[in-house]
């Protein structure tokens, strides 16, 4: 079971569990972004929105099948504690908000009490696999944290990159 321990924003160090889901995201969907991003560099103006995404009190993976396009990719994180990414083909972020806010309102219509929600819209190749999931991670383990459930929050690779750089505008 995953554990989210609250400690100070600049701490360096994270639980054992955090870690462990980041390696587990790359693990699952490393080699399906690398296709993706094959297709991004050589058909053009290719772009795709990534959720990360689980509930409480729901069996999420079905109501996610049910929901997603035969063109979105599913991929089970971690069943146990009920985490999931879909990976949407062109579909911009106000698309890819509009898909989860249903998501999130179909969870809470069927019983789900509390999902967490984390977005990001690919539209280049500019930034690693790994900014983007370890971005989009560290997101996803702050808001567990801080208990901000039922909402969906929103990564750009490019805000982390400005803030490692000191470039804080």
């Amino acid at each position: 079971m995953l554990t989210f321990e609250r400690r100070n924003k600049n701490e360096l160090s994270f639980h054992e569990d955090e870690i462990k889901l980041a390696e587990i995201i790359m693990d699952q969907a490393r080699t399906t972004l690398e296709f993706l991003y094959f297709l991004m560099d050589h058909r053009g103006k290719l772009s795709f929105t990534m959720i990360l995404l689980s509930a409480d009190d729901l069996e999420l993976e079905s109501l996610l099948q049910e929901e997603k396009r035969q063109t979105d990719i599913l991929l089970e994180v971690d069943r146990e504690n009920n985490l999931y990414m879909l990976l949407c083909q062109s579909t911009d972020l106000e698309g890819g908000e509009q898909f989860a806010e249903i998501l999130m309102s179909s969870i809470r219509m069927r019983g789900g009490n509390s999902s967490y929600c984390v977005e990001t819209e690919l539209k280049t190749t500019s930034y690693t696999i790994q900014e983007v999931i370890f971005t989009m991670v560290e997101k996803y383990i702050e808001i567990k944290r801080e208990n901000e459930f039922n909402k969906v929050f929103f990564t750009k690779p490019e805000e982390r990159v400005r803030r490692e750089n000191g470039d804080v505008s």
